[in-house]
C-alpha cells in the first residue's frame, strides 16, 4: 500500500490558510498532523478548522513530540534560516517558503545538511511547475520564437498593508530580512532564470517610493507604518551571456498594472503572459516567420509532452514527495533557490556601486 506521508505545517498564517492546510489532501497522498506557529492561539484555530490534530508554539516542540515526515515552513522571512536548520537536522524532508535563507551561505549550509541528513529539501516559489510557463519552455526548446534574447517581467503590487486582508500585522514586511524584493523580487527572479537560465551578472536601481503607509483591511485597518527602511522599488538587469537579458520590474509601489507579468522575445517571436497563471492558461504567441507566411499573434498548440495543470500552491508537496519516493531532484531544487538568493544578496551592492556586478552561484 502507498504511504500516506505525515505533514506538519510551520507558519499559521494566511499563505498557510489559503493555500496549504486546504491542499495538502488533495496535492498528494498525505496528511496534516500538526499546525505550529509562535502565536499558539493560531494553531489552535487551525487545528480546529482543518480538524488537525497537534498544535504546538514552536518547531523545536513539533520536532521532539510529533511523528511527522515532512515540515512546510511557512513562517515569517526572518525566521526561515532557524526553522529549516531544525527541521533538517532531526532528519525530516522540507518545504521552505521563499527565501529560504537570508544568505547564500546560510542556504548553502542547509542544503549540505540536507545531504548529509539523506532528506530531500524543496524551496518555493512554485514557478518552474507552472503550466504556461512549462508550454513556453517546450516552445522555446522547439525553436519556436528562435533563440530567446530578452525577457521582462513585471512582479508587483502595491504592498502587504494595500490589498491582502490580514488578520497579522504587516508591519513585519517593512523591516530589514523582509521587504519587497525578498517577498516579490524573488518571483520575478526566478521566472527568469527558469526561462533563460542561470545569470552571469546583475545591476540595480531602486527607491523608496512611499516613506509611510497605512493599513488599508483586517484587524489593523487604519495602522501607519513607517516604511522607508527598504526599497520598495527595484528595477533588476540580469545578464545571461552570449546576447541575452532580462529586466525585473518588482516591489511594493505599484497599486494596480495591466502590464503583462511576463514576457519573452526571441529571433522569430515573442510569448506574452497576460492571464493569471493558477488559471493555467496557455501563454500568448506571436511568430514571425515568412518563410511560412506566418506574421501574426496565434493559438499554441497543445505539446505531446502537456504539462501538469496546478491546483495549488501546494504542488510543492507532490514535487517533494515524487523526489523522495522516486529518489529524483526536485523541480523546485535548493540549488535554484540559492542563485536567487545570490542575485538579492547582490542588489544591494550593485544598488550603492552603480555597478554590474558578476554571480558566482549556478544551477
Amino acid at each position: 500500500m502507498k504511504k500516506t506521508w505525515k505533514v506538519a505545517v510551520v507558519g499559521c498564517g494566511m499563505f498557510a490558510n489559503a493555500q496549504y492546510f486546504l491542499n495538502i489532501s488533495k496535492e498528494a497522498n498525505a496528511v496534516c498532523v500538526a499546525a505550529v506557529d509562535i502565536v499558539e492561539e493560531r494553531a489552535i484555530e487551525a487545528c480546529e478548522k482543518y480538524n488537525i490534530p497537534n498544535h504546538y508554539k514552536t518547531v523545536y516542540e513539533l520536532i521532539e513530540s510529533c511523528d511527522f515526515d515532512i515540515a512546510i515552513d511557512a513562517a515569517s522571512i526572518q525566521a526561515h534560516h532557524e526553522i529549516n536548520m531544525a527541521v533538517l537536522s532531526a532528519g525530516k524532508h522540507l518545504i521552505s517558503q521563499k527565501p529560504a535563507a537570508p544568505t547564500v551561505e546560510a542556504i548553502t549550509e542547509q542544503i549540505e545538511l540536507a545531504e548529509k541528513m539523506n532528506v530531500k529539501f524543496v524551496c518555493v516559489p512554485i514557478h518552474p511547475m507552472r503550466y504556461d510557463l512549462n508550454i513556453a519552455k517546450q516552445m522555446i526548446a522547439d525553436g519556436a520564437i528562435g533563440v530567446p534574447y530578452y525577457a521582462k517581467c513585471n512582479m508587483s503590487h502595491g504592498g502587504p498593508e494595500y490589498f491582502q486582508y490580514r488578520e497579522a500585522d504587516p508591519s513585519w514586511f517593512f523591516e530589514p530580512g523582509a521587504g519587497a524584493l525578498v517577498d516579490m523580487g524573488v518571483h520575478g527572479l526566478q521566472i527568469v532564470t527558469s526561462v533563460m537560465g542561470p545569470a552571469k551578472k546583475i545591476a540595480c536601481m531602486a527607491k523608496v517610493t512611499t516613506p509611510t503607509r497605512e493599513v488599508r483591511s483586517g484587524n489593523y485597518d487604519g495602522k501607519k507604518i513607517k516604511t522607508d527602511m527598504l526599497p520598495d522599488q527595484y528595477v533588476i538587469t540580469l545578464d545571461f551571456g552570449e546576447g541575452r537579458m532580462a529586466m525585473v520590474d518588482t516591489g511594493f509601489s505599484q497599486k494596480a498594472s495591466r502590464a503583462p507579468q511576463l514576457e519573452i522575445f526571441g529571433e522569430s517571436g515573442t510569448i506574452s503572459f497576460t492571464k493569471p497563471y493558477m488559471t493555467n492558461p496557455k501563454p500568448e504567441v506571436y511568430i514571425d516567420s515568412p518563410e511560412r507566411g506566418i506574421r501574426g499573434w496565434i493559438e499554441p498548440m497543445d505539446w505531446i509532452n502537456i504539462p501538469k495543470k496546478l491546483i495549488s500552491q501546494c504542488c510543492c508537496l507532490g514535487d517533494i514527495i515524487n523526489s523522495v519516493e522516486n529518489d529524483t531532484k526536485p523541480v523546485l531544487s535548493p540549488e535554484h533557490a540559492r542563485h536567487v538568493l545570490e542575485i538579492m544578496c547582490k542588489i544591494p551592492e550593485a544598488i550603492e556601486t552603480g555597478r554590474t556586478i558578476d554571480l558566482k552561484t549556478t544551477f
